[in-house]
C-alpha cells in the first residue's frame, strides 16, 4: 500500500478526531503522520471493542482471582508460543492437537504435520496471539508482547493476499482471514503500547487488516456459503474491522455488508427451534459466539444491531441451556468436542441480563468473556439472580433432536435422541442415536469426530452407523459414506411422535435408510422415561423376509461384563455411576462385547467398549430392553419380566401385533415396590377387539403405561 493512498484515499482526515494527523501530514510529513496516528489510535476511546483501558487493573485482578485454572492455560500457552512452540487447546478451539509442533528459527506458515491441514489452518487464525497479550499485561514482561510483533511480522512478510478468494489455500481460506481479523484486534488493546509494536508494525497491520478486508469482501456470501458456518464466520471478522477501522473509507462498506450477511445467514442457518442446521453443537455454538461477538461490538459501539439476530442468538442460548447434559457439557453430536456450556450461557445471561441463562451458566463470569464484557459486565453477572428454566425436558422439533431429564440437578438423568436431517458434512450417520447421562457420569455415548482427514480410517469409521447407539440391517449403514465431507445415499426422518409430561417423557422414530432393500426395512424406535431413572427402549423391524438385526450401544472406556445367561450388559466403574441394560427377550438375542474407539476432542482418541445385540429373524422383528441408571457404588436393579397380552376374549396376541413389559422397582422409601406396566402395540389399534388385556387390566391405545403403587392403579395412554 502506498502511503499517500492510504492518507487521501483509505483513511478519511476529515474525522474530527483525526485532525492532528492532518496536521501532521501537511506540516512534518508521513512519517510524523504514521505516528500521530498510531498515537490516536492507542488513546481513542472509540470505537469500544470490548474492555476498557480504564478496567484493565480491575480485570487483572479479577483472572488472577477467579480464574485461575483458564489463566494458567492461558500463560502455558504464552511461554510456548514465545519460543514457536504451537499447540491448541483451548475450549473452543474448533480443531485442538495434543502433540506440539516446535519451529527452530523461521515459522513456516505453510506446514502440515501429520497430514493434517487443519493444524496449519489453527495456526493461521493467531489464538494464541491473544494469549500472548494478556500474559503481556499481566505481567509487563517484554518477551510476550515481542513474540507477537514478530510473529505478526513475519507472517505478514510471508503470506501477501492472493487476488481473488481461493477456497483451498492453506494460510487464506475465507474463514481462517475472518477469524484472524477478529484475533488481531482483540490482541491489539494488550500490545498497543509496546516499544515492539512499532509504528512500521503498526501501519503494515493496518495495511493487512485492509487486504483482509478487501479480500473477505470479494468472496460473496452466496450460495453454499450461505448455508455455512463459513459465511457467519468470515463475516463476523469482516464486520470486526470494520468498527477496528470505522475510520476508513471502507469502513462503511465493509460493514453493511457484513451485517447483511451475518442477518441473511442467520435467517437461513439457525431453525425455529434455535439449533443450527449443521447438526454438531460444536459448530451450533461457533456461530452463536459469531453472532455474539457482533451483538457485543454493536451495543458498544452504538449501532443498532438487527433484530432478526438479536432473536436468533437468543433462540440459540436457549437451545443450548435446554441441550445442556446435567454436567453442563454439550451432547457429542455430529462433528462436536466434548465441551463445557456455562461460559457460553453465562455471555448470554450478561448481554440479555437473563436469569434462566444464568442458571446454565458458570458460577462466575469465565476469563475470556471478563475481558469481552469488562468490569461492568462482571459486576452485572454477580448481581443478576438466576432461575431455573420453565421446562426440563425439550424438543427440538425442526432439527430432530429430543432431550428428555428427570430435573436440573448434577445428577438427574438425561438422554438425548436424535431423528432428523443429516446436516451436511459435519453430520454424522447418527439418525435413531441417543446420548445417555445420570449421577454425573456419561453412560452411553457418541464416538465423536477425531480427525478430517481420510488418511487415518478414523474419520470414515467414527461417522458410520457402527460409532452411534443405533440400529443396522444386514451390516449395511444407512447412510453411505464416500470421503470425509461427502455421502451418498441418505436416510430422512420419518414418524417422530414426542410427548413430555411430568411423569414420564416418551419419543419415537424412523427412518427411511433401508427402503431401498430389495426387501424394504422400516426401523422404528421408541423410547419411554419413567422418570426418575428407568428408561424402556424398544426396536422393531417391518420387513418380509430374513435379516440380520443389530443394536450398537457405546460406553465410556472402562470394562463391561454381559450375564451369559440373561444377556444382561453392565458398565464396571468402581466409584462412579454405571449403566445397566437387560433385554426384556434375551432369549431372541445374541450379544457381544467388542472393541471400539472414542474421540472426547479433536486428534484425541481412546479405546473403549461397546456391545452390540443381535438378532437374525424372519419377517417382523422387535427387540426390548430396560436401562437402568445406577448411582456410584449401587447394584440395585429393577425385576424385569415380559408378560402377555390377551384381548378381552382371552385370546393370546401374537408379539409382531402387540407386546407387554413389567418392571418392578423397590421404593426409595424401603415401603414395598411399584409396578410398571407397559404396552406396547406394534400395529395401531383400530377396532374394538384391539382393547387389550395386560395382567388382568383391559387398555385401549398404541403406547399405554399401568402403574401399581400401595393397591392403587393408574393408566396413562401415551400414544
Amino acid at each position: 500500500m502506498d502511503n499517500k493512498w492510504l492518507w487521501y484515499e483509505m483513511i478519511n482526515l476529515e474525522e474530527e478526531h483525526l485532525y492532528p494527523v492532518r496536521n501532521a501530514l501537511i506540516n512534518h510529513g508521513e512519517r510524523m503522520a504514521l505516528e500521530v496516528l498510531k498515537d490516536v489510535y492507542e488513546q481513542r476511546t472509540e470505537p469500544c471493542l470490548y474492555f476498557k483501558d480504564e478496567d484493565l487493573e480491575g480485570l487483572i485482578a479479577y483472572v488472577k482471582l477467579r480464574c485461575q485454572e483458564e489463566l494458567a492455560l492461558v500463560m502455558e500457552t504464552a511461554d510456548e508460543t514465545v519460543n514457536n512452540i504451537f499447540t491448541f487447546r483451548f475450549p473452543w478451539d474448533m480443531e485442538r492437537s495434543n502433540e506440539s509442533v516446535r519451529f527452530e528459527g523461521e515459522i513456516r506458515w505453510d506446514h502440515i504435520p501429520a497430514e493434517d491441514p487443519e493444524w496449519t489452518y489453527m495456526l493461521n487464525r493467531h489464538r494464541y496471539w491473544i494469549a500472548l497479550g494478556q500474559a503481556y499485561v499481566i505481567t509487563q514482561n517484554e518477551k510476550y508482547a515481542e513474540a507477537v510483533c514478530r510473529q505478526m511480522e513475519s507472517w505478514i512478510d510471508h503470506n501477501p493476499a492472493p487476488e481473488i478468494p481461493v477456497r483451498d489455500h492453506l494460510t487464506w481460506r475465507t474463514i481462517d482471514a475472518g477469524i484472524r481479523c477478529d484475533h488481531w484486534i482483540k490482541t491489539y488493546p494488550y500490545i498497543k503500547r509496546s516499544p515492539h509494536f512499532t509504528t512500521r508494525l503498526f501501519h503494515n497491520m493496518l495495511r493487512s487488516l485492509y487486504e483482509h478486508g478487501e479480500y473477505i469482501a470479494s468472496a460473496p456470501c452466496t450460495g453454499w456459503k450461505r448455508m455455512s458456518n463459513w459465511g457467519v464466520i468470515e463475516n463476523r471478522g469482516l464486520f470486526g474491522i470494520s468498527v477496528f477501522m470505522s475510520d476508513w473509507n471502507r469502513a462503511e462498506y465493509w460493514r453493511g455488508l457484513s451485517t447483511q450477511s451475518l442477518k441473511e445467514t442467520a435467517e437461513l442457518q439457525v431453525q425455529k427451534d434455535g439449533v443450527h442446521w449443521e447438526q454438531s453443537p460444536l459448530y451450533h455454538n461457533e456461530v452463536l459466539h459469531c453472532y455474539m461477538d457482533y451483538l457485543i461490538l454493536s451495543t458498544n459501539n452504538a449501532i443498532t444491531p438487527e433484530p432478526v439476530i438479536v432473536r436468533t442468538v437468543n433462540n440459540m442460548l436457549y437451545a443450548d441451556l435446554y441441550m445442556a447434559k446435567p454436567n453442563h457439557y454439550q451432547p457429542l453430536q455430529g462433528d462436536s468436542d466434548n465441551n463445557d456450556l456455562r461460559e457460553t450461557l453465562a455471555a448470554g445471561a450478561v448481554y440479555f441480563e437473563d436469569a434462566h441463562l444464568k442458571f446454565g451458566g458458570s458460577t462466575v463470569l469465565s476469563y475470556d468473556h471478563a475481558w469481552a464484557f469488562g468490569i461492568q459486565g462482571i459486576t452485572l453477572y454477580e448481581e443478576l439472580e438466576a432461575r431455573q428454566p420453565e421446562h426440563m425436558s425439550w424438543p427440538f422439533v425442526q432439527t430432530g433432536n429430543y432431550v428428555m431429564r428427570s430435573g436440573w440437578s448434577e445428577q438427574d438423568a438425561y438422554l438425548y435422541f436424535h431423528c432428523g436431517f443429516l446436516g451436511g458434512g459435519h453430520g454424522h450417520a447418527d439418525m435413531l442415536h441417543f446420548e445417555m447421562h445420570a449421577f454425573g457420569r456419561d453412560l452411553l455415548v457418541d464416538s465423536g469426530r477425531y480427525n478430517y482427514g481420510d488418511h487415518t480410517p478414523w474419520r470414515k469409521i467414527l461417522k458410520q452407523c457402527k460409532a452411534h447407539n443405533t440400529t443396522m440391517v444386514d451390516h449395511i449403514d444407512f447412510n453411505e459414506y464416500i470421503d470425509s465431507w461427502t455421502n451418498g445415499r441418505i436416510a430422512e426422518p420419518r414418524d417422530v411422535f414426542w410427548t413430555t409430561d411430568s411423569k414420564f417423557d416418551y419419543v419415537e422414530g424412523s427412518h427411511t435408510g433401508y427402503f431401498y432393500l430389495d426387501d424394504p426395512v422400516r426401523p422404528l424406535r421408541r423410547i419411554l422415561f419413567i422418570k426418575p431413572n428407568v428408561w424402556l427402549l424398544c426396536d422393531s423391524f417391518e420387513c418380509k423376509e430374513e435379516h440380520i438385526f443389530e443394536q450398537h450401544f457405546h460406553f465410556m472406556p472402562g470394562a463391561i461384563t454381559v450375564n451369559s445367561s440373561d444377556l444382561t450388559a453392565r458398565t464396571q466403574a468402581e466409584h462412579e455411576a454405571n449403566i445397566k441394560i437387560i433385554p426384556v427377550h434375551p432369549e431372541r438375542l445374541t450379544c457381544e462385547v467388542r472393541d471400539s474407539m472414542i474421540s472426547l476432542e479433536y486428534n484425541s482418541i481412546e479405546p473403549n467398549q461397546a456391545v452390540t445385540y443381535r438378532s437374525i429373524h424372519t419377517g417382523f422383528t422387535s427387540m426390548l430392553h430396560v436401562l437402568y441408571p445406577q448411582a456410584a457404588g449401587s447394584n440395585n436393579a429393577p425385576f424385569i419380566q415380559p408378560i402377555e397380552v390377551m384381548t378381552y376374549l382371552g385370546e393370546h396376541v401374537h408379539h409382531a401385533e402387540a407386546e407387554a413389559v413389567l418392571i418392578r422397582l423397590d421404593r426409595d422409601d424401603d415401603q414395598g415396590y411399584e409396578e410398571h406396566l407397559i404396552l406396547i402395540c406394534h400395529r395401531k389399534p383400530r377396532n374394538h377387539i384391539d382393547s387389550y388385556v395386560v395382567d388382568g387390566t383391559q387398555v385401549f391405545g398404541e403406547v399405554v403405561w399401568i402403574q401399581r403403587s400401595e393397591g392403587t392403579e393408574l393408566i396413562t395412554v401415551i400414544k
